[in-house]
Order: structure tokens, then sequence, then C-alpha cells
């Protein structure tokens, strides 16, 4: 499924976090790692005119991803190590598609923990701008004694699965992957679809609950087809808005991971930016596989 991986890091204590949980991508097919470090005007003073001290970063940065290839090539994985310079979300996305990679695995913050958040950051960027599937981790950061320790959310990353769908040729995409998801170890897979209350306010009680009938038959159809594949499956359907429901959810069934769609559609246009997917990569505690849609967007129903 993902055989081979681009896993972007800057070595700071919540990107090793994310480097130990790589081999938990053996099951999906994981066979070659891509490792990259972008090397940012910032980390090299005077760059323009110094040379040399490109040169020692750029040396420090090889000996740790040097250190990294062997850890994972001690885990029967092949490894490529790459170091960039440039803008880290446009060099990381460039990356991907130059070494034709099928999965971006990257942690949701970076070197501060604290100013790296999602929105603005390298990883929302990475999330708007990539063509191939990204797998954004997060862990529970704990700060104890002066220390920063980064906890899993869950110890399989594959096992429980929440698909939040529209029934969108997006939403359709994502199912595809959530359907293989098998052969990672995923056990179960609760679907949800969010009735948008900011729609149905302005429908009659009749056409709601028609519109509910054939959403449930939806879902379940859903369901059939993963039973299929081997995996144990229910559905939610909720009204509300969107992304509230489904961070709900995902507090009530608390999945190992949300696997997303990268562009829906609904009546206010909710694509990416500012969407139900932003707000839900940026505020759920779960990790998200946010899979992109590569077809035509089609007009608001």
């Amino acid at each position: 499924m993902f055989a081979r991986v681009l896993f972007p890091t800057d070595f700071s204590a919540y990107a090793n976090a994310v480097f130990a949980c790589l081999p938990d991508l053996k099951p999906a097919g994981m066979g070659q790692v891509v490792l990259l470090n972008v090397i940012r005007s910032g980390d090299v003073p005077w760059l323009e005119v110094n040379q040399e001290a490109l040169d020692r970063v750029r040396w420090s940065v090889e000996e740790q991803l040097n250190v990294a290839r062997m850890a994972l090539e001690g885990e029967g994985l092949r490894v490529v190590t790459r170091v960039e310079y440039g803008s880290p979300a446009a060099t990381i996305v460039r990356v991907a598609e130059e070494e034709r990679v099928e999965l971006i695995f990257l942690g949701a913050q970076g070197r501060t923990l604290a100013q790296e958040v999602l929105l603005g950051s390298v990883a929302y960027e990475v999330v708007r701008r990539a063509s191939v599937p990204v797998l954004l981790y997060k862990f529970e950061v704990v700060r104890e004694l002066g220390h920063i320790e980064c906890r899993r959310i869950c110890r399989q990353m594959f096992q429980r699965v929440l698909h939040p769908t529209d029934f969108s040729e997006c939403a359709e995409e994502a199912f595809q992957v959530v359907k293989q998801l098998g052969e990672a170890g995923t056990r179960e897979v609760v679907l949800l679809h969010v009735q948008d209350e900011r729609i149905m306010r302005h429908r009659p009680a009749e056409q709601v609950a028609e519109f509910d009938r054939e959403d449930v038959a939806r879902l379940e159809a859903m369901c059939r087809t993963l039973r299929l594949f081997g995996l144990q499956a229910r559905y939610l359907l909720r009204h509300g808005i969107p992304y509230r429901e489904t961070l709900r959810v995902a507090e009530e069934v608390d999945p190992c991971l949300i696997v997303l769609g990268s562009l829906g559609r609904s009546a206010v246009r909710e694509i990416l930016a500012g969407s139900t997917l932003e707000n839900v990569i940026r505020f759920c505690r779960q990790p998200a596989l946010i899979i992109r849609w590569k077809g035509k967007e089609r007009p608001a129903a």
C-alpha cells in the first residue's frame, strides 16, 4: 500500500519520537524510506557569503541522517538520505514527487513544540500542497521536570480507524484506502457522516428525515463492503457542524487513526482552507491520514 515513504525530520524531540514509529508502517507495505532534512536559511548565519558555515551544517545533518539510516536498516528497511536547502514545505513536496513516494510521514509539530502548531506550520503546508497521502502523526506532549516526553495516543497505529465521509468523490477515494487497511492491522472501522445543520435548518423536517434514510442506506452499504474485506464496521449518523461532530466522535470512539479525504463539498464550499479537514487535523488528538483527491472539483450540491 505504502511501499516507499518520505520521512522529513528536523531532529527535534517530536520528530525523533515520530521516527521511532516508522517501523509501524511495515505492515502497510513500507519497504523503503527516504530520510530528508531541509536546511533553512535561518539555520546558517550569513549563508550568502559563508559557504563554510553551510558545509559545517550539512556535515552535521548528514551524520545524523546516517545514524537514522543505520537504525532503519537494522529493521530490514532500504533507506535513501537527502539533504536539501530551501523552504521546508515546498522542498518536502518537491522531494516527494522526485522520489515517487506513496506516503509522506511527518509529525504535527516541529522544533519548539510550543511554536510549531499545525495551523500555519510546515505540517499544514505539506498537507495542503502534497499530491500524495500524508500521515500526520500526533503525540501527547508531557513536560516533567524540564524534560519533554512524547507519549503515543495508541500503541497500534492502524488498529481502530475513524473515517468521516460526505459521500463525495474525494471521500470515496479515501474509502478505497480504508478498505485496504486490514493489511496494515486494522480491525475496526467506524464510519461517520454528519448532516450539516447549517444546511438542514432550512429544510422541511420530512426532507431531513428522507436524507437521513438515504444516508443510513449509504453507510450500511459501506459497512457491508468493509466486512467483505474482513473488517469490523459500524456507522454513526450525526447532525451538527461537521468538524465539531467529528472531533466529538473522535473523543467518544477513541480511534488510533482518522482517515480523511482532502477535498469535500458542502453548500458553504468547505474545501481545504478553513475547512472541516483543517479543523479536524488541527484539533484532533489522534494521528490523521489525509488522502488527496486528484479529480476535478464538482459544484456543490
